[in-house]
């Protein structure tokens, strides 16, 4: 059994953002001392920086593994979408396979909610859960530009999908040679905790009003995902989703705003961001 007690204190299990957030928490021990430990947060969108590959570099904090980490010197959560926040303590420095098999004191806070029903022998060793969702970062993708036609009669809008929507569909074991191009399939753990939704808007530049204005709501799992080739790199984990359908009649035609916005969260603690497009509306 472990004398480590962790709890994470920033961001709270639910909680939602539209910025980079300072993460905070705790570190208890029997004796008092955290001195041999080190300390490591992880989140489930953490992408490093200067393109290196997540797995290579899974810890947020990579420069500072003491107890400093703790006190809201690192800062994460940037990327769009829900984020397990995961704060881990070992006795070892390093995470080669060497070092985690010599690991002899160890402790979790935080991290994805367990599937429901959680299994009788995990739920008392579960660490509560923590996810908090990051509205910063959405983006438009078609239209890709300000001053382009959309069709009320047949309008394809694209928008970034919040998280890791998609996964590769795993391979046949052994797997075949040569491997085939990847297949991207739902991912559901990420899905089942996702908060962020999103909402498009229309409204005229000229005198906009309820009546000649709209929303469209947009029911993610009902969207057309897909990988835009042009955009994959290796380690690029980013998806798509595609809404097309005639716009409501009460829209007229030329200039209007159209707005995509990004929600999580509700009532004081909501979060919001919004990207817009100017476009023209045509028949």
């Amino acid at each position: 059994m472990t004398d480590i007690v962790l709890s994470i204190s920033q961001p709270v299990h639910g909680a939602a953002y539209s910025a980079p957030v300072a993460l905070i928490g705790s570190a208890s021990t029997a004796n008092g001392s955290t001195a041999g430990l080190y300390f490591r947060w992880f989140t489930s969108l953490h992408q490093p920086q200067g393109g290196i590959d997540p797995a290579v570099q899974p810890e947020v904090n990579i420069l500072d593994l003491s107890a400093t980490c703790l006190t809201g010197t690192v800062t994460a959560l940037a990327e769009f979408g829900s984020h397990s926040v995961l704060l881990a303590a070992t006795d070892q420095q390093h995470l080669d396979i060497d070092s985690i098999k010599a690991v002899k004191r160890s402790a979790l806070a935080g991290g994805a909610p367990l599937p429901t029903p959680v299994p009788p022998a995990v739920a008392p060793a579960a660490p509560p859960p923590c996810v908090a969702h990051q509205v910063a970062g959405a983006v438009i993708r078609t239209p890709a530009s300000d001053g382009l036609t959309l069709s009320k009669a047949n309008a394809t809008v694209e928008v970034l999908a919040p998280g890791v929507w998609l996964k590769p569909a795993p391979l046949p074991d052994p797997p075949p040679v040569p491997p085939p191009a990847t297949v991207w399939v739902a991912n559901d753990d990420y899905q089942a905790m996702n908060g962020v939704g999103l909402r498009l808007t229309l409204a005229p530049v000229a005198s906009p009003t309820p009546a000649n204005s709209a929303e469209i709501p947009l029911t993610l799992a009902g969207l057309e995902p897909f990988r835009a080739a042009d955009l994959v790199a290796p380690h690029d984990d980013k998806s798509w989703l595609r809404w097309t359908g005639a716009l409501p009649a009460n829209l007229g035609l030329g200039a209007h705003v159209l707005s995509l916005i990004a929600s999580a969260g509700s009532g004081a603690a909501a979060a919001v961001a919004t990207v817009t497009r100017h476009i023209v509306l045509v028949a």
